[in-house]
């Protein structure tokens, strides 16, 4: 694990193959160094006799040639549920969501009903607004410790940003725990439906929390 001492960020390259890892004036080939795990998160893709809708989320750190799955999201009859591994792997459930009757992305949370863990709730009290007009989401992880997920907007004009990414934040930490911004060319171009998600080695512990809380927000439009 590199070390990076307080207050310091350091850059690295990880571009490979065409010269462009000694090009430090570019940021698209540049991540933060606290980052030590890359998922990506695969286009859904409709799997099994019930034709459920499945999410996929596979290893692909630039360093590793690992390109398995590491956890999917399986949508039928109104029921997702986040799993480790991939469709059929017998992997351990993480969580579910119940999803409400309502069309509409505010009226779908608010009838909306979610698992993590041991906890069962409704989906706008686990993961809950920091205010009424906040994009922000908090919840409490298994670890006990609080988290919260910021959107951040790209672009010129804060009413139409070009995109938008999530960054996980804690107070125990100084740096975000998670992001799902397009860091180097290799992660798409904005708004595509597939995107990374980096994890920092704080992270590492609850990385199947990130997830799961990624996939619940996606779908309730949140």
């Amino acid at each position: 694990m590199p070390f990076t001492p307080e207050n310091t960020l350091v850059i690295r390259s990880r571009e490979f193959g065409d010269g462009s890892e000694y090009n430090l004036s570019s940021t698209s080939s540049i991540i933060p160094d606290h980052y030590v795990k890359r998922l990506w998160r695969k286009p859904p893709l409709m799997v099994g006799a019930g034709a459920a809708k499945t999410i996929q989320f596979i290893n692909k750190d630039q360093n590793s040639s690992n390109r398995s799955v590491a956890y999917s999201a399986t949508e039928s009859e109104g029921v997702m549920r986040i799993w480790t591994g991939g469709y059929g792997d017998d992997g351990s459930e993480i969580g579910s969501l119940q999803l409400g009757s309502a069309t509409g992305s505010k009226s779908l949370e608010k009838n909306s009903t979610m698992t993590l863990g041991d906890n069962t709730g409704a989906v706008k009290v686990m993961l809950k607004k920091t205010n009424h007009m906040s994009t922000s989401r908090t919840f409490t992880g298994p670890d006990g410790v609080d988290y919260k997920w910021k959107v951040i907007w790209i672009g010129n004009d804060p009413a139409f940003p070009e995109t938008t990414f999530r960054e996980l934040h804690t107070k125990d930490s100084n740096f975000p725990v998670a992001t799902t911004a397009r860091l180097t060319r290799r992660d798409g171009t904005i708004n595509d439906e597939t995107y990374p998600v980096y994890i920092a080695e704080r992270g590492i512990r609850i990385q199947s929390w990130i997830v799961a809380t990624l996939v619940i927000l996606d779908r309730i439009g949140a």
